[in-house]
């Protein structure tokens, strides 16, 4: 009978939720006339993302993304990607540097050398730094606060909603899906956390160390992350439909204790879903505690969950079990 209350809760609850992301869809289709859709021509295959250096006293970035695209079309003589804010100092096309781009608000447009037809492939490297974006609302975009900086994928004001261009050059829409290497470079006393799974740390020698998260499933900009700080991890897994999958809290050290209590819960919702969804599709089931008044976001395999929400009950399960049923 719990079963039934909480998947008929839910189905209620996402059922509104998609009224609500319909009539945004709704909005976004009515510019669509007057906004360059850069997925109609390219395809965006992988990223590879590089945070060289972040500074959360002057709340900059700085770093470089690797980006393999695919043409659409015959005859494409140009890349054009989406980058709010940020100077970029240098572009590279197949390794050779080229001056031959135009930054225009929040476009790049790179002049390619030979034109390019259906199927061709191309790779750029842009390099780039500053003070990221943050929404006119004040949530999404790429935010600092104390010792801890994060992205929040969906930003309210923006149309579209994507604010993966806050911290990275990309196709900036919910048309293309792509693969991703995440490389986050902190001092050895914080951790750095993104969606996939952990591959590697590189320690670089001058107490920092760089983390690279990769993807095994394609995502959109939105659902991809990046968030730093002092984190502890705390480790479980769950024994799902198709095979068994690994859990990952982290929080504040503080918050250690409070895990069990906050998510002891979650395997059975988790359950529920799997039962009347289908298998778990991602590599792992993350939570990542956010500062402030920062909200909730549904990033893929690494929900971002505010510090207040780890209460060491279960009173706000809704919260959790709402971010996850993204999935």
């Amino acid at each position: 009978m719990i079963k039934t209350y909480l998947f008929l809760f839910l189905t209620i609850f996402l059922l509104l939720n998609t009224k609500s992301n319909a009539f945004a869809q709704s909005s976004a289709k009515e510019n669509r006339a007057t906004t360059l859709i850069y997925s109609d021509s390219l395809d965006a295959v992988n990223y590879g993302i590089h945070l060289t250096a972040i500074d959360v006293t002057n709340k900059t970035i700085k770093g470089y993304t690797d980006v393999k695209l695919v043409s659409k079309v015959n005859v494409l003589e140009e890349i054009k990607l989406e980058l709010a804010v940020l100077t970029v100092d240098s572009v590279f096309v197949e390794n050779t540097l080229t001056q031959d781009f135009i930054r225009n608000s929040d476009k790049l447009i790179i002049n390619l050398p030979q034109a390019l037809n259906e199927g061709d492939t191309v790779n750029t490297r842009i390099f780039y730094h500053g003070q990221p974006f943050v929404d006119p609302t004040g949530w999404g975009g790429f935010h600092f606060s104390g010792s801890y900086a994060l992205n929040l994928g969906v930003g309210f004001g923006a149309i579209p909603h994507n604010l993966g261009k806050a911290w990275f050059p990309c196709i900036d829409d919910f048309h293309d899906r792509a693969l991703y290497d995440v490389y986050l470079t902190v001092s050895n006393d914080k951790k750095a956390i993104s969606g996939g799974l952990l591959t590697e740390i590189t320690d670089l020698g001058n107490n920092y160390s760089t983390w690279h998260w990769k993807t095994e499933y394609t995502l959109p900009t939105y659902l991809i992350s990046a968030t730093t700080g002092t984190y502890s991890l705390v480790s479980d897994s769950y024994a799902g439909l198709q095979e068994t999958v690994p859990i990952t809290y982290y929080c504040r050290p503080a918050d250690t204790i409070r895990v069990a209590g906050t998510f002891s819960n979650l395997k059975s919702i988790m359950a529920v879903y799997e039962n009347h969804f289908g298998p778990y599709p991602f590599e792992r089931i993350g939570y990542t505690g956010t500062p402030g008044s920062l909200g909730a976001m549904e990033h893929a395999a690494n929900v971002s969950y505010p510090f207040s929400g780890w209460t060491g009950n279960s009173d706000n399960e809704w919260w959790y079990a709402h971010e996850l049923s993204h999935m």
